[in-house]
């Protein structure tokens, strides 16, 4: 069992220890140059220094992380990152490893019910799921990422989707081994599959993933000083569709964090930890029928945004230009968002649903 527990923290989203004194030795030699920069040419070494996958140093060597800007030692900087579907049927609550994601974005599925997809890449994460089908929309987002693809079957569009966009995917259909069904929940057998980061730590060695990230980083910025942050109650309200699906976050000034609600509840995950975002996007995309009963999203294109962080609203957009590329929020200048260190929940809504905030 100990034996276990080691494989699984040297192996964790797929980085070896093998690499630790090599990339630390390269930030030294990173370091020493600003120094004697700062000597010979009179360079202010505090300045930020950009890292490959978008990231910066900070105090104590430390390196932005490329998936959520939280300074971490280089060797866990950019780990290779991994998409989870994960359901939000009322019946599949509570979920389990949504508050450990780096990224999750909701979006719409079928019947009003939403869903998310969780990213993971550096944060250490136990059970995950109930893991659900993918959607052509989901695909887009994995793409952006050039991520593993963590699902149970799909619509017949995202199953093509994956195929021809050659997406790095696991299939619960073709790869079972990396779940599991609990069986112990009084539901339908669709909402008792799970995964965990240890299966997918094994995931990434056995389909032999890159050992790093390869994907635009967003940009991060120091949060604003606790006595720059309002001290009114700041709320966000999205209404997705019925009561079950309506969302609320209750800003938090004392840790800048954004608390969710969900149905009227604080949202927690099964072991009872409520997600708190650093970071919350609403994203305009247009919607419509797919089929009789599948949504399609355009979410290739332009459309309007709103980013919350500080606790402060920023009226913007949002821009994809093609399937792979990072989607980019701005602020109405067309300067890229700089968001706060952390957590990030990306709320995705049809074009004519009103956002209520304050």
């Amino acid at each position: 069992m100990a034996k276990d527990k080691k494989l699984t923290k040297d192996l964790v989203w797929g980085k070896r220890k093998s690499k630790k004194w090599i990339i630390i030795s390269v930030v030294a030699v990173v370091i020493v140059a600003a120094a004697v920069g700062y000597i010979i040419f009179g360079l202010d070494v505090s300045d930020q220094v950009s890292n490959k996958s978008g990231g910066s140093t900070g105090e104590s060597g430390l390196v932005a992380r490329a998936i959520d800007g939280v300074l971490v030692p280089a060797e866990e900087s950019n780990y290779y990152p991994v998409a989870v579907v994960i359901e939000n049927l009322v019946v599949s609550r509570p979920q389990s490893g949504l508050a450990g994601a780096n990224i999750v974005y909701e979006a719409l599925a079928e019947g009003g019910i939403t869903r998310f997809l969780a990213i993971y890449a550096g944060q250490t994460v136990g059970t995950i799921g109930p893991v659900r089908s993918a959607r052509p929309y989901f695909v887009d987002w994995v793409l952006e990422y050039n991520a593993l693809y963590v699902h149970a079957g799909g619509s017949p569009q995202s199953l093509s989707d994956i195929r021809q966009n050659d997406v790095f995917d696991l299939n619960q259909f073709f790869n079972s081994q990396y779940y599991w069904r609990d069986t112990t929940l009084n539901v339908a057998s669709e909402h008792t599959l799970f995964t965990s980061g240890e299966k997918m730590t094994f995931a990434l060695r056995d389909l032999e993933a890159p050992e790093e990230g390869d994907y635009q980083s967003w940009k991060y910025k120091e949060e604003a000083k606790k006595s720059a942050r309002p001290v009114e109650e700041k709320n966000i309200i999205i209404d997705f569709s019925s009561f079950s699906y309506n969302v609320e976050y209750k800003y938090d000034p004392n840790a800048n964090e954004y608390l969710r609600y969900m149905a009227g509840e604080i949202h927690k995950d099964k072991d009872g930890t409520a997600i708190r975002p650093k970071n919350v996007i609403v994203q305009k995309v247009k919607t419509r029928l797919a089929d009789e009963i599948r949504l399609a999203m355009d979410t290739v294109g332009e459309g309007d945004a709103i980013i919350f962080r500080d606790g402060v609203a920023t009226v913007g957009t949002w821009e994809k230009k093609s399937k792979t590329d990072r989607t980019i929020f701005s602020d109405m200048d067309g300067s890229e968002i700089e968001l706060n260190p952390g957590s990030t929940w990306i709320e995705v809504v049809p074009t004519d649903r009103e956002i209520v905030y304050n």
